[in-house]
């Protein structure tokens, strides 16, 4: 398997992960620490010219799986 081919896979199924994650937090707040945990594990693994891409389709992930900040607090 390809590093690019591996890096899309483990950005897919982080993003798959993300609905049902959310559900079953106690605390919002413990989201975002362990997001980034994972987020920064798959980013170390990513070959660095492949590191900008997977830094856009996590904060996409974000974007697209996190309330607004104002429904956050």
């Amino acid at each position: 398997m390809s590093d690019r081919v591996r890096l899309e896979a483990e950005l897919e199924n982080l993003e798959r992960m993300l609905p049902l994650w959310r559900a079953r937090l106690r605390h919002e707040a413990q989201f975002r620490p362990q997001f980034d945990v994972l987020a920064n594990e798959i980013l170390e693994r990513a070959d660095p010219e492949d590191r900008e891409l997977a830094q856009e389709r996590i904060a996409a992930m974000l974007a697209a799986h996190l309330p607004p900040a104002s429904e956050r607090l």
